[in-house]
């Protein structure tokens, strides 16, 4: 078919990239259903206890978590006009309480997004996960699509997302409720022998291309080793991004897939181009280039780089380590019985550690009812912390006993225990964690930056 006239060669090959993108999707199986057949006349719709709804400021809707965005085309035209009533007051509206429910805006120029939930999370906490739903929408479309909206009120980008974004939406949003890294805008590593790790990152940085920018392994949700250009830092809300992107797409793999992609904070004007193949498993390689011709070339860096790692055997060090049977508070041995998990953030690294969850949070339940906890903490905490001096605090309740300690720029760590553990007990097990984590943070973190 012949170029439309209005189109650029460039725009064009995008469109044609984002229609392939599509198809990649078009078999993937949601961990969380849709409900597509649910609307805001249905009770059931209204039975979810967490809704997320995205329109323009014309009304016109692009996305809902649950249920037929065309069916809830009124209610979304409601939620655009009480914002619109906010803001010819020269006022925004951040929140609203009603009952049990609480309803959380968040204004991106013409795009309006609103979170309805009775699961007891902040304002601040469904802010952040709005934050990420909008920059999920950067990613597919970049930030002209704000243009693009307030010069035409009534267009539907519905047709520019497709089941792409609405999968990638859909799985940011359930795995925010069951992963840390969201909330405390950090990534977590695969834990791995330190020499291994620096080797893998030699590997990387041997084979790159004059315009690669970025180098990432990943497994699964995890991050192996990762090498960027000097002057660009892929930020952890990037890398966030990039992660749901590569783990919530069966059909790549099968294969090796190119695809444009647009990471908010390097820059939202424009894509750069993302090369990813699963080398083995949940093992998978991403390689990010600003050059859109340079897809043979960066092939050609994966086959070097997948035969150095089986030459040094690294390759197979990594798929030991994938397969290993997760670590627990138990391997960490600090003798405190009722210590039942915890939660460590490395403020310089920006990456966080954390165990598999033992009883009473096993399961994918259990990891929700944990992370509430953490949230509810870490919220307290942000009201009483000081930007200067550590904060320690302790939280019980019927379900755990939560000590946090903040060090600014150092460190956070928030310690679950049974919940009659005494509060000087509680201490105690930290400091022993502290002390186990320094001596195992060759393995735990990526503790240096791989440039070129």
């Amino acid at each position: 078919a012949s170029v439309p006239t209005a189109l650029t060669a460039e725009e064009a090959y995008v469109k044609e990239e984002k229609k392939r993108i599509r198809k990649l999707f078009e078999h993937k199986k949601l961990k969380v259903t849709k409900y597509s057949h649910q609307h805001n006349q249905d009770p059931e719709w209204f039975r979810h206890k967490k809704h997320v709804l995205i329109c323009s400021w014309a009304g016109r809707p692009i996305f809902s978590r649950y249920g037929d965005e065309s069916k809830l085309a009124a209610y979304m035209g409601v939620i655009s006009a009480i914002i619109s009533n906010f803001q010819r007051c020269k006022d925004n509206v951040r929140s609203l309480v009603a009952g049990s429910h609480k309803f959380v805006f968040l204004v991106k120029g013409p795009i309006y997004l609103v979170a309805i939930s009775r699961t007891g999370e902040s304002e601040k906490q469904l802010a952040i996960q709005l934050e990420y739903v909008h920059l999920q929408i950067i990613t597919i479309l970049t930030g002209s699509i704000h243009n693009t909206l307030r010069n035409r009120p009534q267009y539907d980008i519905r047709g520019l997302l497709g089941e792409t974004e609405e999968t990638l939406m859909t799985e940011l949003l359930s795995d925010g409720n069951q992963s840390p890294a969201y909330a405390m805008k950090c990534v977590q590593c695969l834990r791995l022998d330190r020499e291994c790790r620096e080797r893998v990152g030699s590997t990387l940085k041997s084979h790159r291309t004059k315009n690669l920018l970025f180098a990432v392994l990943l497994a699964g949700s995890k991050v192996v080793s990762l090498v960027r250009i000097k002057d660009k830092i892929l930020h952890p809300s990037d890398l966030l991004l990039l992660i749901n992107f590569v783990n919530n797409s069966q059909s790549l793999r099968s294969g090796e897939a190119w695809a444009p992609i647009c990471l908010p904070e390097v820059s939202q004007k424009g894509y750069v181009w993302a090369y990813v193949c699963f080398l083995h498993g949940d093992l998978s390689l991403s390689l990010i280039t600003a050059d859109n011709n340079d897809f043979f070339q960066l092939q050609e860096v994966k086959r070097r780089i997948l035969e150095q790692l089986k030459t040094t055997g690294d390759l197979l060090t990594i798929k030991k380590s994938i397969r290993k049977k997760p670590w627990t508070v138990l391997n960490v041995n600090t003798e405190i019985y009722e210590l039942v998990h915890f939660l460590y953030k490395s403020d310089q690294a920006r990456q966080f550690i954390t165990p598999a969850a033992i009883h009473p949070f096993k399961g994918r339940q259990g990891r929700k009812i944990l992370m509430h906890e953490y949230k509810r903490v870490m919220d307290r905490c942000s009201i009483v912390q000081s930007k200067k001096s550590h904060t320690v605090y302790f939280h019980a309740s019927d379900v755990s006993a939560v000590l946090a300690w903040i060090r600014p720029g150092e460190f956070e760590i928030y310690c679950t225990f049974t919940p009659l553990v005494p509060k000087e007990v509680a201490i105690t097990a930290c400091n022993r964690i502290l002390r186990w984590i320094k001596r195992e943070e060759g393995s735990l973190f990526m503790l240096h930056a791989n440039t070129w």
